[in-house]
């Protein structure tokens, strides 16, 4: 007889092999910038056209410039008006927000600067003025919303309108004696912002911009100290060694106004350099004699 074989049952599948476990992605703790109001020092800005909103701004700058005093101080009351009102509006994104009143701000800021077209008298009285009226409206807008006016977001209002009011002051005082004199601090002003940007925006280090922007004041010296008429002896090199050591501290104390410094505050950096070379300059020029 033959003998039927048994079918043989078929060898169990492979076992699977156990899938190595996804690396866990380490989650990077956030720079110390960024967990805090930012930067001091504000790093160069790439968003939109820069190059062409520079070469516009400096354009309007000279143009309104050689028309005379007033239309320039109209461009740079407006554009101290919207820098006043970025840097109230800046402490609502603030780790503890306030809130500053933007519109009081605004109009406290380009009273002021309109201000200097009366003289030294008249931008003090303005500046009394639209200090009174500023105290007024936010009081009279905390009443409106039925909460207790907030001494802190008056002091903020009044100092956000006063940093760009003061920057652009001092050029606008400078214009009413004449052109020569004034064309040369924003001459300083608009070239030290040019160089800093294009040089800081290509760079990771962070002091090349500044660096680069003080050493480029320098040609401008040098211009004026040969064709410049006003500016007789030392003068032309005391004020461009002035400039390069006050023009990279302005960008710096106009960040102090921000209660967050990523926030966008283009019409502050647009002026953010003459925060302190504007004022101290002028002064320094007129005890000169120039």
């Amino acid at each position: 007889m033959s003998r039927t074989v048994p079918d043989r049952a078929p060898p169990p599948p492979p076992r699977p092999r156990p899938r190595a476990a996804a690396p866990v992605a380490r989650r990077e703790a956030p720079p110390a910038a960024s967990r805090g109001r930012g930067l001091i020092f504000p790093r160069p800005d790439l968003r939109g056209p820069k190059l062409t909103l520079g070469a516009v701004w400096a354009a309007a700058v000279a143009t309104t410039l050689v028309l005379g005093a007033t239309p320039f101080a109209l461009l740079v009351a407006g554009v101290a008006a919207a820098a006043a009102a970025q840097a109230a509006r800046s402490w609502k994104r603030a780790a503890t927000p306030r809130s500053p009143l933007a519109p009081a701000a605004q109009v406290a800021a380009a009273v002021t600067v309109l201000g200097a077209l009366l003289g030294p008298a008249g931008v003090i009285a303005m500046a009394v003025l639209a200090v009174i009226g500023a105290s007024a409206w936010v009081m009279a807008d905390a009443t409106r919303h039925h909460r207790a006016p907030s001494p802190v977001d008056l002091v903020l209002t009044l100092v956000c309108a006063a940093v760009p009011a003061a920057a652009v002051a001092a050029p606008v005082l400078l214009r009413r004696h004449g052109l020569e004199v004034v064309f040369v601090l924003m001459a300083d002003a608009l070239v030290y912002d040019a160089a800093a940007w294009i040089m800081g925006s290509g760079s990771r280090h962070r002091w090349l911009g500044p660096l680069c922007g003080m050493v480029c004041i320098g040609p401008v010296t040098m211009a004026v100290a040969a064709v410049a008429l006003q500016f007789r002896g030392s003068t032309p090199w005391e004020l461009g060694g002035l400039a390069a050591v006050l023009a990279p501290l302005g960008p710096a104390a106009a960040s102090l106004v921000l209660g967050d410094r990523r926030a966008p505050a283009g019409a502050l950096r647009r002026i953010d350099s003459l925060v302190l070379l504007g004022p101290i300059w002028a002064i320094v020029a007129t005890h000169l004699g120039v």
